[in-house]
């Protein structure tokens, strides 16, 4: 049976898991863990130590010292734990305004019991209903196998309006309820939640409040089980042979029983699919609604390459833009019709945003340390144009140019950055050996040959390894930087 309650036992198993996905939760909370930080500034000294011994009896020695430290190190820990765990019938959970990104983004209050009450709520949940994100990439796969095979179809594309700000509190918090699989406690932090959120909103109904607060991790969750049984009931319309929901876009393929069909008729899908979201309190985004008549195949999903009066035609879904390239016979008869997949025009934007703020921060720090500012830049470009890993995930998570995009086939998006960074090699003011360097940087390469590079979390530096350990003048050698995948994105986080 699923353990939901909110113990030391529990939390001590949300401490592990956060660390091993790379989040430090001492450094994170320093003044609830600051007895445990300096035991783990002491063991850091005592492994230093235990490099640098020699001596066989000394080293078990300092390997003893280790085992006590990390013993007392974890009671600390857990002494912590227990103290969270006793405050938590007393604790109320309050929100405070995050960024605004487009949409005001909301942060739990900064304290160690938010941080741990959160993380088990949304295991709670997780588990109690089996809910997950459906993945991009099973997504992209199928709908781009379902367009491939020419069978005559029609689509749909389309957004839900403001999703987290207008999901029905009622509706939602009655499922929760009525179902009886969450714990008294959840269900208590949930509501103090949304309370917090009303009163950060100035919503004074409950009987009429919407929204889940965006940005807080748990919203999510909450969503994703809102929006299941309205899935469930799309999944049931007529002809309906696919259909995908990424948070709140959603793409839907319907093949009629006859190419036949008249206009009205198709308007139809678009009509049911609108009905059955707006009765459940959630509204269609008009301008990212398309419709798509594949009815003789993938002929209107067309670019406006070399074609000057003619308007496009494309999906644009989940960071790519799929339209066709028709090759035509000299008697000017098609010959071939080759599905495609670019990124779309807000991809690429971003990816011109975090070159732009590449070159602007170099311009910007080389006035201090010339040589660092362009090393950090370097790293920067390097990192936008290969690939890597994300370090301290148990996924195993590889991201970058080509992990990132792995449908991408053609390059046409590859030679737009590769001309936007050429733009701005050539402006920014290089001597003939900086822009050598950064000349050999390549969208087009880094997708093609699947570049990699192995990068730490932090800022590391590495000494020479040709040296040995307790070489008096390898003591003095500070070694070389390389940047870290933290202090290359810093830039970038908006």
């Amino acid at each position: 049976m699923l353990d939901q309650s909110f113990s030391s036992k529990s939390f001590q198993e949300i401490f592990d898991k956060e660390n091993r996905k790379g989040i430090n939760v001492e450094e994170k909370y320093k003044d609830d863990f600051v007895d445990s930080l300096a035991k783990v500034g002491e063991l850091k000294n005592l492994r230093k130590q235990i490099q640098q011994e020699r001596d066989f009896d000394r080293k078990k020695i300092l390997y003893a010292d280790k085992k006590r430290l990390k013993k007392e190190r974890d009671t600390i820990v857990t002494e912590v734990l227990d103290e969270v765990t006793d405050g938590i019938n007393n604790h109320i959970i309050n929100l405070v305004l995050g960024g605004n990104y487009g949409e005001q983004s909301y942060m739990f209050e900064h304290n160690i019991q938010n941080f741990f009450i959160s993380k088990k709520i949304q295991d709670n949940i997780n588990r109690t209903y089996n809910v997950k994100q459906s993945s991009r990439y099973a997504i992209l796969s199928e709908l781009l196998n379902l367009l491939e095979d020419n069978f005559p179809k029609y689509v749909i594309r389309t957004d839900i309006k403001s999703f987290y700000e207008s999901i029905p509190q009622k509706k939602l918090l009655d499922k929760i309820n009525n179902d009886y699989l969450l714990s008294i406690k959840t269900k208590k932090f949930i509501s103090q939640i949304f309370t917090s959120y009303n009163n950060l909103t100035g919503q004074t109904n409950p009987e009429t409040a919407k929204g889940v607060p965006r940005g807080v991790g748990i919203s999510a969750y909450l969503s994703e089980l809102f929006m299941r049984s309205i899935d469930n009931k799309i999944r049931e319309l007529d002809d309906l042979v696919y259909y995908a929901r990424y948070v709140d876009d959603i793409i839907a393929i319907f093949i009629p029983k006859s190419k036949n069909i008249d206009s009205i008729q198709l308007r139809d899908y678009k009509t049911k699919l609108t009905d059955l979201i707006t009765s459940e309190g959630l509204a269609l985004n008009i301008k990212k609604t398309d419709e798509y008549n594949l009815l003789e195949g993938i002929f209107n999903l067309r670019f406006n390459d070399n074609q000057p009066n003619y308007v496009p035609k494309t999906i644009q879904y989940l960071g790519y833009e799929i339209g066709s390239i028709i090759r035509y016979k000299n008697n000017g008869k098609v010959d071939k019709q080759d599905l495609t997949t670019r990124l779309s025009e807000n991809k690429i934007n971003k990816y011109f945003d975090k070159i732009k703020l590449s070159f602007q921060h170099f311009e910007k720090k080389k006035k201090h340390n010339r040589k660092n500012a362009f090393k950090l830049l370097s790293a920067r470009i390097n990192y936008l144009t290969s690939n890597t890993k994300l370090r301290n995930n148990k996924d195993k998570v590889f991201v970058g140019i080509y992990y990132s995009n792995p449908f991408l086939n053609s390059d046409t998006s590859l030679e737009k950055l590769q001309t936007r960074l050429k733009w701005n090699i050539d402006r920014a003011g290089f001597t003939t050996d900086e822009k050598q360097i950064m000349l050999k940087y390549s969208f087009i390469d880094g997708f093609k040959k699947k570049t990699f590079q192995i990068l730490p979390l932090k800022n590391k530096k590495y000494k020479s390894h040709n040296r040995k350990r307790n070489n008096v003048n390898n003591q003095n050698n500070k070694g070389i930087l390389q940047f870290g995948i933290a202090e290359i994105n810093l830039i970038w986080k908006r």
